[in-house]
């Protein structure tokens, strides 16, 4: 028997859309800017930026994110719980 994939809805779609010029004047965030940002600690960061959660680039060996995506991310996560209440 074959096993059919099951499609997220897209409010659960992991993938962001993002304009190249969008990012010519972005801020970019260190993981410990992004802590900050979000106030929450760096282990969480690294557990959202592995299950590619939180998009992230790296600079060399240094993970970087970019603001405005962040912030996307924050508000669906915000409106996710707000949905489950």
């Amino acid at each position: 028997m074959k096993h059919e994939k099951q499609q997220k809805p897209v409010s659960e779609n992991t993938q962001i859309d993002f304009d190249a010029y969008l990012l010519e004047n972005e801020k970019w965030l260190t993981t410990e800017g992004a802590m900050e940002h979000l106030n929450v600690s760096r282990s969480t960061i690294y557990r959202w930026r592995k299950k590619r959660y939180l998009p992230s680039f790296k600079l060399g060996h240094i993970p970087i994110y970019p603001k405005h995506l962040v912030n996307k991310f924050f508000m669906r996560r915000a409106l996710h719980n707000v949905k489950e209440q």
